[in-house]
């Protein structure tokens, strides 16, 4: 074990330091973990360009990052289900798991949730990060760290489609071809769904989509028939203010729209007509409950492929170029992983 940690620091005028602070140590009920590999997340890119992500701001240096997988490195007292050097797959948020929404199984809705990388909680860009036991995943033999750090999006993708309640044979349209969207298609897909359009502004993206299982990929000013109402399901996943004003027009008739992406935002316009006239119904996700069983087993049985998605990849002490180089490239950026 090393002697220091290593954390990244962002702060409100969008620099990075990182700092060399003592390894923290497992209480009762607690973990030790090394990370491995860390995704940077489009709500990271958020706060490093935007200084802020709906309702949180960064007003004080923090650690951002929570797509994260490591190794066990020491166990505290009580813990029995871990030992050290298992490989282990990071889910973020911590609920209370006393309140009513947490014993309902809908944990992600804890009002006392402390979830990391959310400013001002730290993430998991670091070298080493204490989290109770429970809120970590085995790793299946075989899975490799970069796998590990999709797991985090792929449950968010995991979460929309339980959302939506698939059922075989639905209809899909995916509103954005980022990694929420490549994750989404292939969930809902894993999930009994069966014709998915995907649609972006990005060229790459939507041949990435078709190579990972999209039926058609169009572009959102296109004329093309699949874009004209007819889907069970669509999944907003660009996180724009754009996509989620077309999402109604792309449901069918008593169809679906699910929010998973926020868009840049909080007040969206919206053609009510559409939402009214078609009695659509409009579920939200907010990150996930239950998902990271499905998560892991479906990127471990190659239900979700990740080939092609992670396109980037930086060494840990190039934190800040990796964050910049993700920003401004996102041409051709999908997924950026940071490996410690």
């Amino acid at each position: 074990m090393s002697d220091v940690n290593r954390m990244a620091y962002l702060d409100a005028e969008h620099r990075f330091t990182i700092k060399e602070e003592p390894i923290p140590r497992p209480g009762p009920g607690e973990v030790l973990v090394k990370v491995s590999a860390n995704g940077i997340c489009g709500s990271d890119i958020h706060f490093y360009h935007e200084g802020k992500l709906g309702n949180f701001v960064v007003t004080r240096p923090y650690v951002p990052g929570h797509e994260a997988c490591g190794v066990v490195a020491e166990i505290g007292p009580a813990v029995k289900n871990l030992s050290p050097d298992d490989r282990v797959v990071i889910e973020p948020g911590i609920p209370c798991g006393r309140c009513r929404v947490c014993r309902g199984g809908r944990y992600n809705l804890c009002p006392e949730v402390v979830f990391l990388s959310a400013p001002p909680v730290n993430g998991t860009f670091c070298d080493y990060l204490v989290i109770r036991a429970d809120s970590l995943h085995p790793m299946p033999e075989g899975m490799s760290f970069e796998q590990g750090a999709l797991v985090e999006p792929a449950a968010v993708a995991v979460h929309a489609v339980n959302r939506a309640g698939v059922r075989g044979g639905d209809t899909a349209i995916v509103l954005g071809c980022g990694p929420i969207g490549l994750l989404t298609l292939q969930a809902f897909k894993a999930a009994g769904g069966s014709h998915v359009v995907c649609v972006d502004k990005l060229r790459p993206r939507m041949d990435k989509a078709l190579e990972l299982g999209a039926d058609v990929a169009a572009a959102p000013d296109s004329d093309d028939p699949a874009l004209s109402g007819g889907a069970d399901v669509v999944f907003e996943t660009a996180g724009s203010v754009a996509a989620t004003g077309m999402a109604f027009g792309c449901a069918r008739p008593g169809g679906l729209v699910v929010q998973v992406g926020w868009p840049e935002d909080n007040e969206v316009p919206l053609n009510i007509a559409n939402f009214l006239e078609k009695e659509l119904s409009y579920f939200a996700v907010h990150r996930y409950a239950n998902a990271f069983p499905a998560a892991i087993s479906w990127l471990a049985t190659g239900s979700i492929n990740t080939a092609g998605i992670v396109t980037h990849r930086f060494e840990f002490d190039r934190i800040a170029e990796a964050f910049r180089f993700t920003l401004e490239h996102r041409q051709e950026v999908i997924k950026t992983i940071v490996h410690n």
